[in-house]
């Protein structure tokens, strides 16, 4: 793995998650939810400057909260 092979999964990942950010939706999510986005999103957005080798990235890559799709 490289890590333009890592940021292509991650960017998957995000857009994923994106659709959850949007104005509708996002209204409708708990707090809890909202903050686990928000945590999640940020942990995926650290990826590449948190390690030093994508394997090592990957290997880490953060779960994502368990009711999003």
């Amino acid at each position: 793995m490289d890590w333009e092979e890592l940021r292509g999964k991650r960017d998957s990942e995000l857009l994923n998650m994106d659709k959850y950010q949007l104005v509708i939706p996002y209204s409708e999510l708990t707090q809890t939810q909202k903050e686990e986005l928000a945590t999640y999103r940020q942990a995926l957005l650290d990826l590449p400057n948190d390690y030093e080798t994508p394997e090592e990235a990957w290997d880490n890559i953060p779960e994502k909260p368990s009711w999003l799709n």
